[in-house]
């Protein structure tokens, strides 16, 4: 199966989450999905733009070709670069892993 590789700037508070649960979940008043990089170095601009210097750590997110297609796109979200907008039931299947470049 074809898969897409996506990377997503996290806070302390959602690497913890999703290191207890293994899966993408919601904060309260937060939308009912992630935005995702589609390259490291735009995650890791977009997490010290949101988070600050130091203060994250960047998810890899692999999806089936298929899913991915589906992912609502931005060919340059922020200024910053193309992105992808994914709900939590089409990150069910995702692969979630810790980036090191």
């Amino acid at each position: 199966m074809e898969t897409v590789t996506l990377y997503r700037a996290v806070s302390e508070e959602e690497l913890q989450q999703l290191l207890s649960t293994g899966k993408f979940d919601i904060a309260p008043n937060a939308l009912e999905g992630k935005f995702f990089a589609e390259h490291p170095e735009h995650a890791i601009a977009w997490g010290e733009a949101l988070e600050g210097a130091g203060q994250y750590r960047v998810m890899e997110v692999d999806l089936s070709a298929r899913v991915a297609d589906e992912l609502m796109r931005w060919a340059r979200l922020d200024g910053i670069g193309p992105a992808r907008y994914a709900t939590l039931s089409q990150l069910e299947s995702a692969t979630i892993r810790l980036y090191e470049p």
